[in-house]
């Protein structure tokens, strides 16, 4: 589909995360998150993506603000187990529903569609998610080249997501006292995209460069694998990991 922001017809805000009466170590810092995955168009590529991006970024400066707090990144599959039909994958980040719901109403209203008629890619699927940060990686800049891998992740018995948010939450704040540099997130779809079978939430692990990727693994191994921290990370397990390299457009939240 050629419309960027054929999505989000419906905001059920709230119900994935929705809480009980029992006290939280943390507050989650939740954010909203659009994925668009598909293919280039023939004869098309990731130069002609960007290209697209600053005539879209042009487009925003015109729309009173409304995009001023949108991130963006453009991935490209390195590791998947479907690359026929995943070429590339644009994402777009929000600080909250307000601002990603004002910034669809500029899109349709101001002339987004049009623009979008010389997308050179074709989308076959387009997400709506809320997001759970984590930790933030070492940097968020615009220009990284950050490589990302997502993974399909089950709850154990007796764990609610939010008992497991601050499990992870202690994991990474010993993480990053050794030196670690991921940025994680907590991802659950809301429209576009239905969880399969057993399945509950997506993980999020990226590094603001390549090389960080391989220093953190390294760094995993040698200090946070046989940690008291690795082993109180506890309630779910993940399996179906895909690893995208990716171009970081604005400054990524």
């Amino acid at each position: 589909m050629k419309n960027m922001f054929l999505t989000l017809l419906l905001f059920s805000g709230g119900i994935v995360f929705a809480q009980d009466n029992t006290e939280y170590k943390y507050e989650p810092e939740a954010n909203k998150a659009e994925y668009f995955i598909g293919t280039y168009n023939t004869g098309k590529d990731l130069d002609d993506l960007v290209a697209w991006y600053n005539k879209f970024a042009k487009w925003t400066k015109n729309q009173d603000g409304a995009f001023d707090s949108m991130s963006t990144a453009i991935l490209t599959p390195v590791f998947h187990s479907n690359l026929n039909a995943v070429e590339v994958m644009w994402s777009n980040n929000w600080p909250t529903p307000t601002a990603q719901f004002n910034g669809m109403e500029k899109w349709f209203t101001g002339g987004g569609p049009k623009l979008a008629e010389s997308l050179p890619t074709t989308w076959s699927e387009a997400i709506d998610a809320w997001q759970w940060v984590v930790s933030e990686p070492s940097s968020l800049e615009a220009g990284n080249m950050m490589y990302a891998t997502y993974s399909d992740c089950s709850l154990e018995e007796g764990y609610t997501l939010r008992k497991v948010y601050d499990l992870y939450k202690d994991f990474a704040i010993y993480a990053q006292s050794v030196g670690d540099t991921v940025g994680r997130k907590i991802i659950v779809p809301d429209a576009g995209r239905q969880l399969p079978d057993g399945v509950d939430f997506v993980r999020l692990m990226y590094s603001s460069s390549i090389s960080e990727r391989g220093e953190n693994a390294d760094r995993y191994f040698s200090k946070l694998a046989d940690s008291e921290a690795s082993v109180n990370l506890k309630g779910f397990s993940c399996t179906n990991g895909r690893s995208y390299l990716g171009m970081s457009m604005t400054a990524f939240n």
